[in-house]
């Protein structure tokens, strides 16, 4: 990795994944418990989707990522709780009261408001009441007035509500659903912010993308291809959405990692696992069981072990960011 830039601008990207979000927790904790200190220390920019972007609001507010892992650890199957829905034909199998009762404690959000983040974040949704994707972000540009009045959980919920498996988030008067439709890996957003808010060249430009043990969504060749039900659901009409959902975030993940190591070259470092076929079969975007937790927790392990053992970690986690600097909210630099 580039050693030689005088003003390096490090940008740390979390990727959405639902229950799959405990790996991308775990590595983290892991660093943080090896620097013994918060990540968002050594990194000028955070952001993340979904569950992703709910591990980006706690790490720019200096919450210990171990946090995080211990709510999806205490409370995974709590928030994967199924409820009554016909099939999901009338509502989600998914509340969001759950997660939302968790992220409101004092212990994680309770009611501060974006403005109160102590390092720069951008949190991807899409606003399905206009239609577009929109960016939550900190101050970090005088341009941004208006984000640093919504609570926290507000944005939290907004870009995880995945389409179903959770109703829409509506807050602002406005319908949200999970930034995954349009940046599931959110390393790409993370870099425009780069160039565009604070002036930096790629050249200047080291991103740390952490991932949720990616699983790619592939046809079976003896599978009906008529485009129907039979054919994108298998057979089932509930799981025709899902499959559609998983297909769209994962074909997400692999152009982003594609485009940024054309970008950003050995700058760019992505840490996540394939799944094996039999570990497949026990993790999913709402598999919160026993066996989900040991896969995830596992590999996180593993995967963290081999990184912080390798030159890039110690290029990375040696990095001292610029003082951030905010134009508004109760973080504005006075």
């Amino acid at each position: 990795m580039d050693t030689d830039r005088a003003n390096p601008f490090q940008i740390l990207a979390l990727s959405g994944g639902g229950y799959r979000g405990l790996y991308a927790a775990k590595i983290i904790a892991d660093i943080e418990n090896e620097i013994d200190a918060p990540i968002g220390t050594r990194f000028d920019l955070i952001t993340g989707t979904s569950i992703g972007g709910i591990l980006a609001l706690a790490l720019a507010l200096e919450i210990p990522a171990q946090r995080i892992v211990d709510l999806f650890v205490d409370h995974g199957e709590e928030i994967f709780k199924k409820r009554w829905s016909l099939f999901g034909y009338l509502r989600s199998p998914y509340s969001p009261e759950a997660l939302n009762n968790l992220l409101v404690n004092d212990k994680l959000f309770g009611e501060r408001c974006l403005g109160a983040c102590k390092h720069p974040v951008i949190v991807p949704s899409v606003n399905y009441s206009t239609g577009a994707p929109v960016m939550f972000k900190t101050s970090h540009h005088h341009n941004f007035k208006r984000d640093h009045h919504f609570r926290i959980v507000d944005v939290a919920m907004a870009t995880s509500a995945a389409p179903a498996f959770f109703p829409r988030h509506v807050f602002n008067n406005c319908q949200y659903v999970d930034g995954g439709l349009f940046a599931n890996a959110p390393g790409l957003l993370g870099l425009h912010e780069a160039h565009i808010f604070f002036q930096k060249d790629n050249e200047d430009v080291r991103l740390l993308s952490v991932g949720t043990m990616s699983s790619r969504y592939t046809v079976d060749p003896s599978r009906n291809r008529e485009g129907g039900v039979l054919d994108w659901g298998g057979g089932s009409l509930l799981k025709m959405p899902r499959r559609l959902f998983g297909l769209t975030i994962s074909a997400n993940e692999v152009l982003t990692d594609f485009m940024l190591r054309h970008q950003l070259g050995e700058r760019y470092v992505h840490l996540d696992d394939d799944l094996t076929d039999e570990r497949a079969k026990a993790v999913g975007l709402d598999k919160a069981d026993h066996h989900a937790r040991e896969v995830l927790l596992g590999a996180a392990s593993e995967r963290s072990k081999t990184f912080i053992s390798s030159p890039a970690f110690h290029v990375l986690l040696e990095h001292s960011p610029s003082e951030p600097v905010f134009f508004h909210g109760e973080s504005a630099s006075k």
